[in-house]
């Protein structure tokens, strides 16, 4: 169960049903709501430097400080009419990502939830920034939650009632159940375990179709997989579902799902790579948030994050290796055609 929920705000609105959701499974698990807002003291547009700065720039800092607590309160204020929840607010200022990181470990935080939007431009760079950065740097679970297209006609379920969780026969990937099974429970949800099989001969690339003789053995050891599982989540009171699907991207054949199924939420863990590394590779996770409809848990165990470092480092060179070899070639055959 959780007991410590924090939910990163920014003063816009666009937060809201974040803040919902979050209050909605605090009230259940007795958990904790830290509402935390952090004035980005290094914004996009750049900050003032020791030479510019005059006793107005002071003065318009303290008034932004106080406004932003006032709202803080205020909001706090409100949570607390419509939920049985103990809320508390924090303001600081730094980095947005940085603060948030080591506000979270300083007050042991096990569930981070988060909204997102359809909006473009800045904004939507700014929020990707940060959530990518939490669950990258932290093995803190991210409940991503998406909002509606419409801003004016909010339609968030009330409850996670369908939880759809990628499975690929790894270790990592099954590092979110315990995470899965704690949330299930407090939502009394249906869970659906789901595989995707990629095509990898040039038949099965021409014949999606499961029942072919080259399909057998893949679709066989995937039932036996996902019903292995399966029978675990059920003796521990969980309603289960398995299915498998066969498509060329991973991603996408997983948000399809979630859609056909009409899911609440996507469950998944991550390796959670930065750099060159994630640009060449891409992300599974990564993918399905900036283009799926449905919210995400998205959890980066701890085995990953401490020892993922010195591994994207190593993989991060090989990738600019790579990339100034062909950098190279083509300019080596630029120069032959001139």
């Amino acid at each position: 169960m959780y007991k410590v929920i924090m939910v990163p705000t920014d003063g816009s609105g666009f937060d809201s049903e974040a803040i919902r959701a979050a209050l909605r499974i605090a009230e259940k698990s007795k958990a904790k709501v830290r509402l935390v807002r952090v004035l980005d003291t290094q914004s996009f547009f750049g900050t003032t430097t020791e030479a510019e700065w005059t006793p107005t720039s002071a003065e318009l800092g303290r008034s932004e400080r106080a406004r932003a607590l006032s709202e803080l309160y205020a909001l706090a204020a409100e949570c607390r009419i419509g939920f049985k929840a103990d809320v508390t607010v924090d303001l600081h200022g730094g980095p947005v990502a940085d603060v948030l990181q080591g506000y979270a470990r300083r007050h042991e935080v096990d569930l981070i939830v988060m909204s997102t939007h359809g909006r473009t431009g800045v904004s939507r760079l700014s929020l990707g920034s940060v959530t990518d950065s939490l669950i990258r740097h932290t093995s803190i679970p991210v409940l991503v939650v998406k909002t509606p297209e419409s801003y004016l006609n909010p339609q968030l379920p009330h409850a996670f009632k369908r939880i759809v969780v990628p499975l690929d026969g790894s270790m990592l990937a099954e590092e979110v159940l315990p995470r899965v099974l704690a949330l299930a429970k407090l939502e009394e949800a249906e869970v659906s375990l789901l595989q995707v099989l990629i095509p990898h001969s040039y038949s099965q690339k021409e014949m999606f179709d499961p029942s072919l003789p080259w399909w057998d053995k893949d679709v066989s050891l995937a039932q036996a997989y996902l019903f292995r599982i399966a029978s675990r989540l059920r003796r521990n009171g969980l309603m289960v579902t398995t299915d498998i699907v066969i498509g060329e991207h991973a991603a996408d054949a997983i948000a399809d799902f979630a859609s056909r199924e009409k899911a609440d939420l996507i469950a998944i863990a991550t390796h959670g790579r930065g750099g060159l590394a994630r640009m060449l590779r891409g992300s599974v996770a990564d993918a399905i948030m900036h283009s799926g409809r449905v919210s995400m848990l998205v959890l980066k165990p701890d085995d990953v994050a401490t020892t993922e470092l010195s591994h994207d480092v190593g993989e991060d060179l090989a990738a600019a290796a790579l990339v100034a070899m062909v950098a190279s070639s083509s300019a080596k055959q630029l120069t032959a055609i001139d």
